[in-house]
Order: structure tokens, then C-alpha cells, then sequence
């Protein structure tokens, strides 16, 4: 009891008032007055709600192949009501497959059930026994869903899965339990906010946990506990378990990890595992195709059709793949902005390197200054075929005058993998080099990116 309080009372003392001010706040809390509930409405919107959840066309409507069971949900007497006359109703309907007509029959005597022990009561209806049965009316997966509907509906029941997260980092410092069942059922939750004696009902306690939290956020009432936790403004943290233990990330969960920047590189398959899968096929088939030692790297085009060749024709886990792979690519290429400046070969190389590093062909790149040897801008002057670029100090030159350049820097890659230059690249630099003090523009270096590494003619005093 004293664990469970004391995160109510930290909260209530630091931050209560000024939660409580908020419009948000005020206007979840104002939501909890209690309404009657009407069969035929409650009903209705409880149909509307699970009929996608069970997969079932939205091209059936209450108007269109289910009137039927629009009709008799209000109609069945809840004392009386038998699962073979629901099924007999819900025959009539059209489009229904045999499974969803079973899980729609449990739905409807479910409904009944309730309609029956409570007489649709909102005191009864958020019960914890009541609740009980309003999650077996929903998927087994989306218990919080259910609470959240009910809210919806007027009934004042706890269901701030963010603000339960918010107690247990508060309150144990780790959400490592979440590894074992990632969709923590809220039944604890609503034992917690009820056995609380801090605020005066069990939703108000939920709904000022939920505003700590970041649920108000879309309101301006930005909660310090959210997805990110931003620990060093939070008025709780001297008293948080989760502020004061780093904690062991072997035992974490992924998502612990990624809040607590503990992500590591022994982490990567995992991280790409969670990032990319939408469901355990997907998970196992990218598992099996990742390479541990380069995940992120080692995607040829052939495996790429491998792992292709595992999905459903509607998946798109390769497209999401590739999506990451260019982001990864991409991170590192900033854009280059007038006035900025190269002091070091390093540099450059670090500039250009991922741009460059995996092209299947060479590709010649100049980089024009200004007369501080300042970044005026970059030009592609030409991409080769396989391993050969052909450059003309024609079309080098050409540029660096349009844009009035008092110096450039040359850079290319070599798709071998290999830094060191070869006999074309040392005459086309001499040339370069040439035409450079002809014209008045120096080349200031030229950089051969191979793979990781890099060659710089400058460093080697070869200008």
C-alpha cells in the first residue's frame, strides 16, 4: 500500500496544483460526471468499435449486411438471451466468415451479461468484475483499448496506460518487466489508483498521473514523463527510482534501452528487429536473414530477394529495410552551407565518405571555394561506369569560374574498396593541377575515398 501511495503523494505534493490548473486537467476530470447509459446507444457504438477489430469489411455497415445485428442487440432480452438464438441472428447477416461469426457471438452474450448484472449502472459498469468482462468482449490484446472506449462512453474508469508507466518507473526505476509482456494488463493499474488514498477517486488519480505523463501534451500540458523521459526537469526526481538506478540494460527491454541511450551495437538486430517487424512472422524471417556481425550493412540485392521471397505479398518489410538503410546512409551527409570550411583532410573525407563509400561506380566530385577557402558549392562533374570516370578539366574548370571560385578540392571514390590512387587518378591530378595555375585556381587537395578509409593527395605531398 505505502509503495503504491507514495508516488501519488510526490506527485500531488510537487505538481498537483499546477496540474490541476491546466485546462486539460480540468476538463478530463469535469468528464467523469455520471451519465445514464442507453442500451440500444452503448450498444450500437460497442459494434462500431470491435467490428474493425475483428477484421470485418468496412464495407458492412448497420445499413449494409449487418442490420440484423444492429437490430438485435437491442432487441435480445438479456435474462433469456441463448447462444444459439444469437447465432441465428447473426446468419442473416452477410459477409461474415465463420470466425468472426463465433467471436462476434461471444462479443453480443457477453454484452447481454453486462446488460444483465448491471442494468448499464456506471457505478456497476466500472467494477473490476464488470471490467472483467468487458475485456473478454475485446481482442486478448487490447485490454487498455477496452478502458479507453468505456472512458469514451462516459464511464469514469482508470485507463492511462502512460500514467501506469510513469508509476512503475517512479516506483520500481525500470520498466524491465515489460520484456516479459510487452502489453501489461491494467488490471494493476486499477488496483493501484483504487487503493490510493491521496486523491479522492481512483480517476482522478489516473487522470493526474496521465497529465505527468504527457497525455495532455496535444494541449500544451507538457508531462515530463513521457516516452522520453526528461528527468533533469522533473520536479519528482530526487524521490524516482528510475532518476536515481541506471540500471543493468542486459535486463531491459529494448524500449528501456533506447530511453536511457543505452542502445549499444550488440544491440542493433534487436533494435532493427523492433523498429522494422509488425508481427512475429516478420520478426522471425528478418532474425533468421540478419547477418549478426554487420546487420545494417550486409544487404546485397540478392538477399534482400531472399527474405522477399518469405513475406506475404502484402508486406512491405523490404521497403522498410531499404528505408532504413538510406537514412543510415544519409545521416552522416550534412549539407554543406556558404562560409563553411575544410581544415583537415579528415574532414573531408568525414563529410563525403558515406555519400561515396558504397557506390557501385566512381563518381568525381569538386568542392569550390571562396578566396578564404570558404564553401561556395559542390558539383557532381561526372559518374563513371563500373570503375572508370572520365574527367575533363573542361567541365571541373567550367563550374569553378561560373561560380567565381579561388580554389577547389577534388574528391572521388573508388567502388573497389581500395584508398590508393592508381596511375589515371595520378594523371588526371596532374592535369587538374596544371589547368588550375593556368586559370588561377589552385587545387587545394584531391581526396580518394575507399570504403572506410581515404587517401589524401595533399597529406602525401603529391600536388
Amino acid at each position: 500500500m505505502a509503495e503504491n501511495e507514495h508516488f501519488f503523494q510526490i506527485l500531488q505534493k510537487k505538481i498537483g496544483s499546477s496540474l490541476r490548473m491546466h485546462p486539460w486537467t480540468t476538463a478530463q476530470l469535469n468528464s467523469s460526471n455520471i451519465r445514464l447509459m442507453s442500451r440500444k446507444n452503448l450498444g450500437e457504438k460497442l459494434l462500431d468499435q470491435i467490428l474493425p477489430l475483428f477484421e470485418v469489411s468496412e464495407e458492412l455497415t448497420r445499413f449494409a449486411g449487418l442490420q440484423p445485428l444492429y437490430d438485435g442487440i437491442n432487441l435480445l432480452d438479456p435474462v433469456y438471451c441463448r447462444k444459439d438464438e444469437v447465432l441465428r441472428m447473426l446468419e442473416k447477416c452477410t459477409g461474415l466468415d465463420d470466425s468472426q461469426r463465433e467471436q462476434l457471438t461471444s462479443a453480443v452474450m457477453v454484452f447481454m451479461d453486462i446488460v444483465k448484472k448491471t442494468n448499464l449502472n456506471p457505478m456497476q459498469l466500472k467494477s473490476i468484475t464488470t471490467l472483467s468482462l468487458w475485456w473478454k468482449i475485446f481482442p486478448e490484446l487490447k485490454p487498455w483499448y477496452a478502458l479507453k472506449w468505456l472512458w469514451q462512453q462516459g464511464i469514469a474508469v482508470p485507463h492511462s496506460q502512460s500514467g501506469y508507466r510513469a508509476w512503475r518507473r517512479f516506483s520500481h526505476g525500470s520498466n524491465s518487466e515489460s520484456a516479459k509482456n510487452a502489453n501489461l494488463h491494467p488490471k494493476r493499474w486499477l488496483e493501484i489508483c483504487e487503493e490510493q488514498n491521496v486523491f479522492e477517486t481512483a480517476f482522478e488519480a489516473d487522470r493526474l498521473a496521465a497529465a505527468f505523463s504527457g497525455e495532455g501534451r496535444h494541449a500544451g500540458l507538457a508531462g515530463v514523463c513521457g516516452n522520453l523521459p526528461d528527468c533533469n526537469n522533473c520536479e519528482l526526481s530526487l524521490e524516482c527510482h528510475w532518476y536515481a538506478t541506471d540500471g543493468n540494460s542486459e535486463y531491459m527491454a529494448i524500449e528501456e534501452r533506447i530511453q536511457r541511450n543505452k542502445i549499444s551495437t550488440a544491440d542493433i538486430p534487436e533494435l532493427m528487429k523492433w523498429l522494422l517487424s509488425s508481427n512475429p512472422e516478420e520478426a522471425k524471417a528478418l532474425q533468421n536473414s540478419l547477418n549478426a556481425e554487420a546487420p545494417l550493412k550486409d544487404w546485397s540485392r540478392e538477399r534482400l530477394r531472399e527474405l522477399e521471397n518469405q513475406q506475404p505479398l502484402d508486406s512491405n518489410l523490404i521497403l522498410r529495410l531499404k528505408a532504413l538503410k538510406e537514412m543510415c546512409r544519409n545521416y552522416g551527409i550534412e549539407k554543406l552551407k556558404p562560409k563553411d570550411q575544410f581544415n583537415s583532410s579528415r574532414e573531408i573525407f568525414n563529410h563525403f565518405h558515406q555519400q561515396l563509400e558504397n557506390q557501385k561506380q566512381e563518381q568525381f566530385i569538386i568542392v569550390l571555394l571562396d578566396n578564404k577557402h570558404r564553401y561556395l558549392a559542390e558539383e557532381d562533374v561526372t559518374k563513371g561506369i563500373l570503375n572508370k570516370s572520365l574527367v575533363h578539366p573542361r567541365e571541373v574548370f567550367a563550374s569553378a569560374i561560373e561560380h567565381r571560385a579561388v580554389a577547389l578540392i577534388c574528391i572521388h571514390n573508388h567502388p573497389s574498396g581500395d584508398p590508393e590512387p592508381s596511375q589515371q587518378d595520378f594523371r588526371i591530378t596532374e592535369r587538374l593541377v596544371e589547368v588550375g595555375k593556368l586559370v588561377g585556381i589552385p587545387v587545394l587537395d584531391h581526396v580518394i575515398v575507399g570504403g572506410e578509409n581515404y587517401t589524401s593527395f595533399a597529406d602525401k605531398g603529391l600536388l
